[in-house]
This record gives C-alpha cells, structure tokens and sequence, in this order.
C-alpha cells in the first residue's frame, strides 16, 4: 500500500521542475527559530508517548508523571522563547484574532474524538465481526460520501446563518453520530447498528471541518494567513495523536479490568470499544462548548483596510479580506 505513494510523489516533484517557476534565491535561516521548533516538537512528543505509556506502566507512576512534568515544562519553555524572540516560530499575537484560537481548540478536540471513531470501529468491524480489510474499507463510504455533500452545503449555510451556528450544530450532529456508534452491541449489524451512526457523523463531520476552516481564517490578516492555516493544520495532527492515545487508554484500561474480573475477551473488548467512543462523544460535546466562542460572521471582510480586496479559499468556504 506505501508504495504506491513513491511513483506519484517522483511524477509531482518532475512536474514541480518542469512547470514551477525557476527561482534560486535561498532565504536565510540565520533567523529561524529553531529552539522554539525544538521545544515544541519535543514537548508534543513526550505527551503523546507519556499518554500511550500510562496504561502500561500505571498512571501513578512516578515514570508517567516525570514525563506529563517534562512535557509541560518543554512547552512552557517554547511560550517563553516566543515571548522573547524577535522572530518568533508563533508569534502570539496572532491569539488576538478574535474566535481564532476558539476555532483551533475545537478543531483538536473534535479531531480528537473523529479520529477514535475510525480506530476503534475498524477493530470493531475487523475483529468482532469479522470484516475483511477490504470489507472494512468499503464500510466507510458513506461517510465519504455524507462528508462530500455535507461540505458542500455549508458553505451556503455560512452565508446565510453565519459560522458559529453551523460549526456549533456540525460539531453535535458529529458527536450524536459517535453516541450511536458507542452502543454497538457485540455481533451487531451493518445497516441497523452501523450505517445510520456513520451517516449522522458524516454530515455533521462535513459541517465542522468546512465551518472549523473558515473560523480559523476570518479576521486574519493577509500577511499572517500562512501562520494561521499552519496553527489550523497543527492543531488537527495534534489532536488526533492525543486522542488515539487517549482514548486508547480508556479503552485498554476498562478491557483490562473486566478480563481481570473473569469476563469473556469479546464483551471486555467491546465493552472497551463502548467507554472509550463514549469519552469520543463527550469531547465534541465540549468541541461545541468551545465553537459558542468563535467568530459568528458570515464571511465578510474583516481587516478595516479598504482598496482592494483580495480572496482567500479556506477548504470549501471563501473568506474575503480587504486591504488598504
């Protein structure tokens, strides 16, 4: 399956040659920000295995808290170089967008729990019902497909009602859908206990992701939109390594404590399956608490700098900024 990748990536780079612009001026790195990059990459890291370790080596331990205290200190340290550096990886003031953080912590908790979904169900399906891979795939496209017209709907729906109503109401249509998932009995079926979960998490999945975009960039000036689409970008991948690690570990620890107390492996396993989509659940449950606090526009200009006005794309939505 990886190799397919390779070929395609050799026929993109030849045409990045081929058709690209020749430019040879080289920007200087005398100015990158390499320890904030550091200490960012390095206190991400050690979350997420400290996460993933927990379960196995106990929650107490003197091991996992050693690690939760390095994380913090390792991404305390990061805000403080920001703080003081002239050119800095992130500069914070970036946070003064109005809704713009709002919009990124609801997009990585959100993805936190759309991406648990995705784990356990392909286990679920795989190893409970016995699904081949191939079976297994071919499960998920009606959510490809509810996600496609869902996300072509929404950006109408923004012009109409505005961001915050549609990212709000995507964000609990989404997690209704992973409620329904979480009750999946142990031989349950496709087309009663499956598909109607999917779909309802698709369309709302199609409605946040577009509304989540464009949250993330309204209001943001032109000369900071690249910052911004890479805070949207970064809190999507961070999100989904929290929240695989931790809602495997809520299920890991509720399957280990029912085999421990004599039960069969299929209903610890699925019992595991059902805590840990129900903490899915709950966090875009809290993914909505925090969409109330992003920007409620519709898409209109949002920079006071008239003269020209320039368009941005951001997923399926435009935002139009205006300059001076």
């Amino acid at each position: 399956m990886f190799l397919v990748k390779p070929p395609l990536c050799a026929i993109i780079l030849a045409g990045a040659f081929i058709l690209l612009k020749d430019d040879r001026r080289r920007g200087r790195l005398v100015n990158f920000d390499l320890l904030g990059a550091l200490l960012a990459t390095a206190g991400a890291l050690l979350l997420v295995y400290a996460l993933v370790r927990a379960p196995a080596v106990g929650w107490g331990s003197a091991r996992t808290i050693g690690e939760l205290a390095g994380s913090a200190a390792l991404l305390a340290a990061f805000v403080v170089n920001e703080q003081r550096r002239k050119n800095p990886l992130l500069p914070l003031s970036i946070f003064r967008v109005k809704g713009l953080a709002a919009a990124d912590i609801t997009q990585l908790i959100g993805i936190a729990g759309m991406f648990a979904v995705f784990f356990f169900l392909t286990l679920y399906v795989q190893g409970m019902l016995g699904y081949s891979p191939i079976r297994a795939g071919l499960a998920y496209l009606p959510v490809t497909a509810g996600v496609g017209v869902s996300a072509a709907i929404t950006p109408r729906l923004i012009g109409r009602v505005g961001i915050r109503p549609v990212f709000v109401a995507g964000t609990l249509v989404a997690g209704g859908g992973v409620y329904w998932l979480s009750q999946v009995p142990i031989h349950g079926s496709y087309l009663t206990d499956l598909l109607p979960g999917l779909v309802i998490m698709s369309v709302g999945l199609g409605a946040e992701f577009v509304a989540a975009a464009t949250a993330a960039n309204a209001g943001v000036p032109p000369q900071l939109a690249g910052l911004a689409a890479a805070l949207f970008n970064a809190s999507q991948w961070i999100g989904g390594a929290l929240g695989l690690a931790i809602f495997s570990a809520i299920a890991t620890a509720r399957t280990t404590h029912l085999l421990a107390s004599g039960a069969a492996p299929a209903a610890a396993l699925d019992a595991g399956f059902h805590q840990a989509l129900i903490a899915a659940a709950i966090f875009l449950l809290a993914a909505a608490l925090f969409a109330l606090r992003t920007t409620s526009t519709r898409g209109e200009p949002a920079t006071a700098e008239p003269a020209a006005v320039r368009e941005t794309a951001t997923g399926d939505a435009t935002v139009r900024l205006t300059e001076r």
